[in-house]
């Protein structure tokens, strides 16, 4: 598992870098899905804000596993 990432330089922690990806990832699910879908799914959840964070969080682990194993 990789603690650090080099971007240009400078190392970043790995979690800080997938959370950036995994907020980056859920604003384009939310703009896709309101734009090409039509239907706003947050609408059905019993809590949109807590909907929205366990997608965040969801995404989160899955960036960090996916940067984890990369051989950097």
């Amino acid at each position: 598992m990789n603690e650090e990432i080099a971007i240009a330089g400078v190392y970043v922690p790995t979690f800080a870098l997938a959370c950036a990806c995994a907020l980056a990832a859920c604003f384009i699910a939310s703009a896709a899905n309101r734009k090409f879908i039509g239907v706003d799914i947050r609408r059905y959840a019993w809590h949109p804000a807590l909907f929205d964070f366990a997608v965040f969080v969801i995404l989160t682990k899955i960036f960090y596993a996916v940067l984890g194993k990369l051989p950097l």
